[in-house]
């Protein structure tokens, strides 16, 4: 099949949250499995060139957008990951951005009005100009190069099918728009249908149907377009046709289920060797160990190494990174029990639970020590921050993002706490399995492909409460039953070295998917 991946990141290229990984996995797995792929992301001013190759300028294309034409530039590529072709949108709109969606501490510093972790004021246009400029670059191919599959990654792309119906070469293209994110804040909505039909230049009466609370919705427009929506576990996507959800979803899932909109679940796979912990180029960690053969060597080397390197160093050397607090440690510290938060500072991730429920861990468990690393709301970095004060040596905050030293962050603990009040699939669980972490996670959405006792502890109310109760037991277990936390760990990995690789999941999931999808469009023709 020849296929269209539409994405505004890509691990390796230009990288933001959990997209990064899935758009990466499709692209190469696809290629990989002999299918014809081209992937269409813009050029930010944060965009890496060390897997691209064989640069190509292309005939420039004009879109109409806010009242005007704009000029786009098209650099084709390959990359050099999967050997798939990477076809990159060039605007100014874009190559003035040091962040793919929100703002950057830097350009804080330039200009006071683009606050940090706020997103880019003219992000509709950047989303409208993105999703345009990919139709419009069917003018530049042949009619043999027309995609039978165009896959859209979330909102910010999910106008596609919307557009594609205004280029006739692209009509008989298939449209999926995965929902990656369906919580508030990721919808990338209009607020009104004045606002969708400045951008859009759509119908009027396709923008009616897409309303969702007075705002015109992308994710709707894409199912009225045509496209089939999926979603990024078979979990979330019950979830999403359940009204009960509605508050989480921003009125998304009362729609889906008034309107029985069908969105079809398949759990995101994982590029094991991409963090592969045997191999030190793959994982990007200083020293290999392999827990399916409970050599855990290299882990308590990986943690001396961090201690020295980042918690406890005096200047951090990490690009991107500022920490707060040290850890307390003893000589011999493999008797301590380190347990990690990794991820968005958001609040969709819980990261209040897990704040609220430290403190009765540790005035239970002396040896226990906390790693919380990420970024987000400014809210809740200054509460992480108010914690470690508090608690000082039991405490580190990794502040921002810097790959290797987040990875160091899961690497070197024993368990790592994922409170998401909601969680479409979750990436960090399959990382922390990966390296031997046990996860310890709220039971809701893709967090349940966790199995409880299994390959991870899963809880039910996510309260401080049950979180810590959880967290206890999970010490406990490692404690005074050792064979069993090894056995636990052993399954973690076998399970995301095995059951959820990317390659298994597309040809299990995604390519009988999509060709059901030009079946049906076959026979309806």
């Amino acid at each position: 099949m020849r296929f269209w991946i539409v994405s505004m990141e890509c691990a390796g290229i230009a990288e933001a949250g959990g997209v990064k990984n899935v758009t990466l996995s499709l692209c190469k797995e696809l290629s990989l499995l002999h299918n014809d792929v081209t992937l269409f992301i813009p050029i930010f001013k944060c965009t890496s060139f060390d897997f691209i190759k064989n640069i190509t300028e292309e005939k420039n294309q004009s879109v109409f957008l806010c009242g005007k034409t704009e000029t786009v530039e098209y650099k084709s590529a390959v990359c050099t990951m999967g050997n798939f072709k990477v076809v990159f949108i060039c605007h100014n709109a874009f190559g003035e951005k040091e962040g793919i969606y929100t703002y950057t501490a830097r350009e804080q510093s330039k200009n006071p009005d683009f606050a940090k972790g706020q997103g880019h004021k003219d992000s509709l246009f950047m989303d409208t100009l993105f999703q345009k400029a990919v139709c419009a670059y069917s003018k530049n191919i042949s009619s043999e190069e027309i995609p039978d599959i165009i896959h859209c990654q979330d909102a910010a792309s999910a106008m596609v099918p919307s557009f594609c119906r205004n280029e006739d070469s692209l009509k008989n293209s298939k449209c999926v728009v995965t929902i990656h994110n369906a919580g508030p804040a990721y919808h990338h909505e209009f607020s009104s249908i004045g606002e969708a039909a400045w951008y859009t230049s759509l119908d009027v009466e396709l923008l009616e149907k897409a309303l969702n609370n007075g705002k015109v919705e992308p994710f709707l427009l894409a199912y009225y377009s045509g496209a089939e929506l999926t979603t990024v576990s078979e979990q979330y996507a019950k979830e999403l046709s359940d009204s009960k959800n509605a508050g989480v979803t921003d009125n998304l899932s009362y729609i889906f289920e008034k309107n029985n909109i069908r969105v079809t679940g398949i759990t995101n796979g994982f590029d094991f060797e991409r963090y592969n912990p045997c191999d030190t180029k793959s994982s990007k960690l200083p020293f290999a160990f392999n827990p399916e053969k409970s050599d855990f060597d290299g882990k308590l080397k990986c943690r001396k190494f961090f201690l020295e390197k980042i918690a406890n160093a005096e200047n951090c050397t990490y690009e991107g990174i500022k920490k707060f607090g040290f850890l307390n440690c003893r000589e011999n510290f493999s008797d301590l029990i380190f347990i990690a938060y990794h991820g968005r500072l958001a609040s969709q991730k819980g990261v209040s639970v897990l704040l609220q429920a430290i403190p009765s861990i540790l005035l239970n468990f002396e040896n226990v020590r906390f790693i919380i690393a990420g970024q987000g709301e400014k809210s809740i970095e200054d509460s992480v921050i108010k914690l470690v004060s508090e608690y000082e040596g039991k405490i580190s905050f990794i502040n921002g993002y810097n790959q290797v030293a987040v990875r160091l962050v899961t690497a070197v603990s024993d368990f790592i706490a994922l409170p998401s009040f909601f969680e479409p699939c979750g990436l960090e669980d399959f990382i922390a399995q990966c390296y031997g972490t046990v996860p310890i996670a709220h039971r809701t959405g893709g967090l349940l492909k966790i199995s409880h006792l299994n390959t991870g502890y899963l809880y039910n109310s996510n309260s401080p409460v049950s979180l810590a109760m959880m967290i206890a037991r999970a010490i406990s277990v490692k404690e005074y039953n050792p064979a069993l936390h090894d056995k636990i760990i052993q399954n973690g990995f076998k399970s995301v070295k095995n059951e959820f690789l990317w390659k298994n999941v597309i040809e299990k999931k995604y390519l009988p998917f999509f060709s059901e999808i030009l079946k049906k469009s076959e026979n309806l023709s």
